[in-house]
Order: structure tokens, then C-alpha cells, then sequence
């Protein structure tokens, strides 16, 4: 069975005070929800002082972008290596990241094997810019994030399916299109690779997803830096999922 798995992008929000306080808040909030992998991506400054309070164990830690080479003489980048001493996961190819700072499908497939070379687990983002009900733009972007990557490889991946146009916006896609999606994602090869959705996820939408199984997880953008309400959506996601594997 893919683990469930609820991601938390802080993006370029927080001081450090607020991540001290954000941090406690989630620690002292999810400790008890063994159903359901908690993953908070701090920005690369907070990482270490999120670490100092959580710890290593129940929340694992995450960075939301890095370079691929493990190190060298690449100004204000951040190597795999680096990562790996204070974080478990790695956003990859986050649609922001294509579109304000020019990431091709080939930097994203690099970053991909670096990561894995690495032992780091990349959670690769992916999808559409236009709401148009065509699950091609992200196939192909998940086919050229994969390039080279071994079959038995695939399981130490996470995708994240972000449609663009939901990103931010507060139209979420249909639990029912996700799920279409996601099933043409798993034709690459994710039969047992964790795939997650992101897109204006909240507390009022986060059953409907949880409710599918198609869906694994989910990547929280805005969301996760408003301590009560990303507790809500991580409680909700491990019982509904709880609920349904007792099924």
C-alpha cells in the first residue's frame, strides 16, 4: 500500500520567529497522528531552526528547490549533499520555479537524479498551465522528469500532480479530474510511487481528496504556513484514510 503522505510548502513566507512558533505549533499539534507522513518545506534558511524543534522523527523535513551538482563554485545554490544533512525530501520542478526562474524539463530530470543519487526523496511537481481536461502536458512532463531513472527507482519518488491554474487561486480541481489524471500518471510506471495532488488545497476541500483512492497525499501551499488550518487538513487526511484502509 502507498503511504499517505501531507506536504507542507511554506514558499517564501515566515521570519525566523515564525517559523520557531509555526514549527512548535504543528510539533506539538501532529505528534499524534501515526496514519499519515507529515512533510514540512520550510525556506532553506529555517530548515536547520525547524529541525531544532521537531526533531527527527515524526515530521520529516523538506527543501523546496536545490541545484544538481553536489557541490562547487555556484553562488547562492544549495547542493543535495547540503540538503541531506538537515532534510529527507526535495521539491522538484514546483511550477513557480519553471515559471519566475526558467526550469526546463531537462533541469528538473537533473535535479531528479541528483536528488536520488543523493538519498534524498524528490517530490516532483507537474502540471497543465490551462484548465483544459488534458492530462498530456503533465504525462509529458512527468515522462521527461523520469528520463534515464531506473524502474525500481520509482518507488523512491513522490509526484506531485499541481495543475497551475488551480495554484494560488482557490479553484481546486474536481477530486474526480485529479483522479483521472493521476491514473494516466501511473502509466509512466507509479504503480507504487506515492502521487499527491496540490492546487488551493484547504480544510473544506481536503476530505474529497482523502476520499479517493487514487490520490496519496496532498501538497499544501498557503495553506500550510496558517498553523489551525493545516492541522485540520493533516487530521482529516489521516482519518479519512485511516477510515478507508480499515474498510
Amino acid at each position: 500500500m502507498r503511504r499517505p503522505i501531507v506536504v507542507g510548502n511554506w514558499k517564501m513566507y515566515t521570519r525566523a520567529a515564525d517559523a520557531t512558533i509555526l514549527a512548535t505549533t504543528l510539533r506539538d499539534n501532529l505528534a499524534r497522528l501515526p496514519e499519515a507522513e507529515i512533510v514540512l518545506c520550510p525556506p532553506a534558511v529555517w530548515i536547520s531552526e525547524v529541525l531544532a524543534v521537531v526533531g527527527r522523527g515524526r515530521i520529516e523535513l523538506g527543501a523546496q528547490n536545490m541545484y544538481f551538482e553536489v557541490e562547487g563554485a555556484f553562488t547562492g545554490e544549495i547542493s543535495p549533499l547540503m540538503i541531506r544533512d538537515v532534510a529527507k525530501y526535495v521539491i522538484i520542478g514546483h511550477s513557480e520555479r519553471r515559471e519566475h526562474f526558467g526550469e526546463t524539463d531537462e533541469i528538473v530530470n537533473e535535479k531528479t537524479i541528483a536528488a536520488l543519487e543523493a538519498g534524498l526523496v524528490p517530490i516532483v511537481c507537474v502540471g497543465e498551465r490551462k484548465k483544459k481536461n488534458n492530462p498530456a502536458e503533465p504525462v509529458a512532463e512527468l515522462k521527461a522528469a523520469l528520463e534515464e531513472i531506473p524502474k525500481k527507482r520509482l518507488t523512491d519518488i513522490v509526484v506531485a500532480y499541481e495543475p497551475v491554474w488551480a495554484i494560488g487561486t482557490g479553484d481546486n480541481a474536481a477530486p474526480e479530474y485529479v483522479a483521472r489524471v493521476i491514473n494516466q500518471l501511473r502509466e509512466v510506471g507509479l504503480a507504487e510511487t506515492p502521487v499527491l495532488y496540490g492546487g488551493s488545497v484547504n480544510s473544506k476541500n481536503i476530505a474529497a481528496y482523502a476520499a479517493r483512492p487514487e490520490i496519496d497525499g496532498v501538497l499544501v501551499g498557503g495553506a500550510s504556513i496558517r498553523s489551525s488550518e493545516f492541522v485540520k487538513i493533516c487530521e482529516t487526511w489521516a482519518r479519512v484514510k485511516h477510515f478507508r484502509s480499515q474498510a
